[in-house]
């Protein structure tokens, strides 16, 4: 048996098999020999479009083919060693006439992969100046069809589950075409799933198509023994920053249990997700197993420790201004992280700090502890605020889940009218996120949802807040697509004016309601300022529609608004926006107008980043 060797790169997803896992696969093929002659020998790609003349009167062989098209015209025009002499003057008309001869069998012969054994090809050559003209009729005549087919696996694997659906799977099935591309196709799947099973030891008993050319039927055999099933050994790490205990808490499986592809895939993304390595590569050697127990080998690459970012920022909500940060991503041999982060704007200058402490389990766990300072400016509020979190956060397949303990205090004012407060309270935070790509999707969705409370006599009022928001991102046709987004609000408490404005609800802005400022919607004080609201409901409708390239335009409407127990006023906002797909993520570009609510003219809004 050779050896497997799975290297993964976080810039590669999936797999790249250098001596690859499945193993099986790549023994099936390359045991194909019986079968080798129906791909046409002697094939020869023609020459590359730069080699060839651009002026046709000096081409020395023009080839002209019709009556197949797609794949067969490809598979046909690739045989043609009468093509290899377009871009050579000095070929001699011999040579061309001779070569032409042969092209006829090699063109009939490279329809036979796709099931036509009985093509006819009617040729023509003709000499014009220095050129020849070749013209090709191709009838590819009856095609051979299946009349039965036998295939299945034999040994242990003929029970898994895996393996049974692609034997159930297998293709071409009786009454369709002989294609042998699809045949290979189905018979590498079911080497894949027993490789992937753990069944490194299977081999190809039978594997036979017979042909009838007279009657145009093929019979498909094709038998498997799977042999033992491996089973997983000891692990073993190498290249790591770390003390190897530590990173063996990643596994997903233990020492023996069935091996099985999927569980090195885990720990491959556990590995990279942890954000310690930019490299690795797990390596499988049937050979080294003892009892078909095989040890697995992993080699990794640490990744840049310290990452420092910064940059200019500009959005219509914040004003213009300047952001860094440093991301440390690990302090000690135990993985602890630590992160800074700062923003100076026209209206808001903020810092905070992260430390983070890795915790042992399946999922991505850790306890982190964060301090932040936040001073912010709005056409309705300005508020000073220190944050302290602590917390626990658990990320896996159903999202990420954190919950723990906040406290913070500050000044504000809210609708011209001064506060502060001190409040200590729970909070939980669910975020899930779907997406082909979430740096710019064309599909998807995400939700995020947010609870925070407190009892009345823990810090300066009680209270109960909930905020969740919802998008949902779909495809119409080739070249629109559409974006819907919902947020709704609720916030209960004794004492409304002691709730800053970050535990208050406005409306308004980029990513609420555009034609209007950011918060600058929702329930007016007693002199008549925006005070902020205890309920909210926004909702967001866009049509997106592909100009060219990069580009593309924007129709919406955004409608809702913040407000109190029985006094909602609807707000809405239409417009039209400039879309373009950055390598930073989304640049949307948007005018919009009021048409309910107070509020006229047209207001810019500007959004840089990815849309989930």
């Amino acid at each position: 048996m050779k050896s497997l060797t799975l290297p993964f790169q976080p810039s590669t997803p999936g797999i790249r098999c250098g001596r690859a896992l499945l193993l099986l696969a790549a023994l099936m093929l390359g045991g194909c020999a019986s079968l080798s002659s129906l791909w046409g020998g002697g094939d020869q790609e023609a020459p590359p479009a730069s080699d060839v003349p651009k002026d046709r009167s000096q081409q020395r062989v023009r080839v002209f083919i019709t009556g197949v098209k797609g794949e067969m015209r490809k598979s046909v025009s690739s045989a043609l060693e009468l093509k290899g002499l377009m871009s050579r003057p000095d070929a001699s008309d011999s040579l061309v006439r001779r070569v032409h001869r042969r092209a006829a069998k090699q063109m009939a012969r490279a329809l036979e992969p796709f099931g036509y054994y009985h093509a006819k090809i009617d040729s023509t050559l003709i000499e014009e100046g220095n050129t020849w003209i070749a013209r090709f009729s191709v009838d590819p005549g009856t095609p051979t069809k299946v009349v039965a087919v036998d295939v299945g696996v034999s040994g242990p694997g003929g029970e898994d589950a895996k393996v049974q659906k692609a034997v159930a799977r297998f293709a071409p099935a009786p009454g369709a075409i002989l294609d042998h591309r699809i045949y290979e196709e189905s018979k590498a799947k079911i080497a894949d799933a027993l490789a992937e099973r753990g069944y490194l030891g299977a081999e190809i008993l039978t594997k036979r198509i017979g042909v009838r050319l007279a009657e145009h039927s093929a019979r498909v055999q094709l038998k498997f023994e799977s042999g033992p099933r491996f089973k997983l050994g000891e692990t073993h790490i190498e290249g790591a920053q770390f003390p190897e205990a530590m990173l063996l808490d990643y596994l997903p499986y233990q020492v023996g249990d069935d091996f099985r592809q999927e569980e090195l895939l885990k720990l491959q993304a556990r590995l990279l997700e942890s954000d310690y390595f930019s490299e690795v590569e797990i390596d499988v050697d049937p050979e080294q197993a003892v009892d078909h127990t095989i040890p697995i080998l992993v080699r990794v690459v640490p990744a840049k420790r310290t990452i420092y970012t910064g940059g200019v920022s500009y959005g219509t909500d914040t004003g213009a201004g300047v952001l860094g940060g440093v991301n440390r991503r690990w302090l000690n041999d135990r993985g602890h992280k630590a992160n800074i982060r700062a923003e100076i704007s026209q209206n808001l200058q903020s810092l905070g700090g992260q430390y983070q402490i890795p915790l042992k389990g399946a999922d991505r766990k850790s306890f982190i502890v964060g301090l932040s300072y936040r001073d912010e400016t709005t056409v309705s509020t300005v508020e000073e605020l220190t944050i302290l979190q602590m917390g626990y956060r658990r990320e896996n397949e159903a999202g990420t889940f954190a919950y723990g303990l906040a406290a913070q205090s500050g000044d504000f004012e809210v609708g011209e009218l001064p506060g502060n407060s001190t409040l200590y309270y729970p909070e939980v935070r669910w975020m899930k996120r779907q997406a082909d790509d979430f740096l710019n999707p064309s599909q998807g969705w995400s939700v995020v949802a947010d609870v925070r409370a407190a009892p009345t006599g823990l810090g300066d009022a009680g209270f109960a807040y909930a905020r969740a928001e919802a998008k949902v991102l779909r495809p119409h046709g080739e070249m629109n697509r559409w974006v819907a987004r919902l947020t709704l609000g609720a916030l209960w408490t004794d004492d409304f004016d002691k709730m800053p404005p970050n535990l208050r609800f406005f409306a308004g802005g980029d990513r609420s309601l555009r034609g209007f400022g950011f918060q600058e919607l929702g329930p007016l004080n007693s002199i008549g300022e925006v005070n902020g609201g205890r309920y909210l409901a926004v909702s967001s409708f866009e049509y997106e529609r592909h100009l060219f390239g990069d580009f593309g335009l924007a129709g919406f409407v955004d409608a809702g608004n913040a407000f109190d127990a029985g006094d909602f006023e609807l707000a809405a906002g239409v417009g039209l926006g400039l879309r373009w797909r950055s390598p930073v993520g989304l640049v949307r570009v948007d005018l919009a107008t009021p048409v309910a609510g107070d509020g006229s003219g047209v207001r810019l809004h500007l959004v840089i980043g990815p849309e989930i």
